[in-house]
């Protein structure tokens, strides 16, 4: 089986890899870990062309365009390729099923709530993206937005920023924030691509300590800024264990081994929930990561 990721050689998606080559050694598959080398929609769906045509027993996408890959989805369904997705969705595709690694609400209202606790219940605060059609990334900043309307109505969303995904375009986006808003007291990274990016603009600011800085990042990618106070903390997940089950998953498609409501996964300490209704397989909830807790772990 493949998996196809939004981009190769960034710390996030390598984890990926290396747990869904684990899972490959341990399982009995064949894995292949293949990708754009950017956040190209069109250069991610030519290479799940190229695995169709490959015959490939079952591909996995985080995908970049939602709205394009349902016919790749039928043409790998009458070729008998099982083609679902991980990491991000396409819900109205057809895909077999969608290995989440936590729920979009979860992920949306946890950064929210953790940044009240630091900046207040009436503060404003600017959101820098990566790629403006990626659906993981927009369900996240919706359910952001749900929270603060539901929970914190005196709370300032700016409108999403996308910096495409590049560290360097995510530094001038935040710069320019800042500078707009003299006033923010926060900047949310939406994509682990623009992390470093956004801390990076903070600490040359010198606006560490008044504009707290935070995003979906790996513990290794936000550490030396997690440390230098330009982030209060990161929300994310094991992306190792999400490769992992992402290639368990695809061994039960390629077996024709249906989902249980609660599934048993090698290596995993509890067990993985299923959903029928909506066709997600469940991770886990989100773990914050800060300074505190960040060197516990390596990826």
């Amino acid at each position: 089986m493949a998996f196809v990721p939004q981009l190769i050689g960034i710390p996030y998606f390598n984890a990926m890899e290396e747990g869904g080559n684990a899972a490959g050694q341990e399982l009995g598959v064949d894995f292949i870990y293949t990708g754009p080398v950017d956040t190209n929609p069109v250069d991610q769906l030519q290479i799940v062309q190229n695995l169709i045509n490959q015959g490939v027993g079952a591909i996995s996408v985080s995908v970049l365009d939602a709205s394009s890959i349902a016919p790749v989805v039928e043409e790998a369904a009458k070729k008998g390729i099982k083609l679902f997705t991980s990491d991000s969705d396409a819900p109205d595709s057809g895909r077999a099923v969608y290995v989440a690694q936590a729920t979009d609400e979860g992920l949306g209202s946890t950064i929210i709530d953790e940044l009240v606790k630091r900046v207040g219940p009436d503060a404003k605060i600017g959101i820098v993206s990566g790629e403006a059609t990626a659906s993981n990334l927009n369900a996240w900043i919706g359910f952001m937005q749900k929270t603060a309307e539901e929970k914190y109505p005196d709370l300032t969303l700016l409108s999403p920023q996308y910096a495409g995904g590049t560290a360097e375009r995510a530094a001038q986006i935040s710069g320019d924030l800042m500078t707009a808003n003299p006033d923010l007291k926060a900047i949310i990274a939406v994509a682990s691509s623009t992390c470093p990016g956004v801390a990076q603009a903070i600490e040359t600011a010198g606006k560490v300590g008044q504009v707290i800085g935070t995003g979906y990042c790996s513990p290794n990618t936000a550490r030396s800024y997690l440390k230098s106070g330009a982030f209060g903390f990161t929300v994310l997940w094991d992306p190792a264990k999400l490769g992992y089950l992402t290639v368990w998953a695809g061994k039960q498609l390629i077996d024709g081994t249906p989902f249980q409501t609660e599934n048993e996964v090698p290596t995993f300490d509890e067990p993985v929930a299923y959903d029928a209704e909506t066709g997600i397989l469940l991770l886990g909830p989100p773990a914050v990561f800060t300074a505190d807790n960040v060197d516990n772990y390596d990826f």
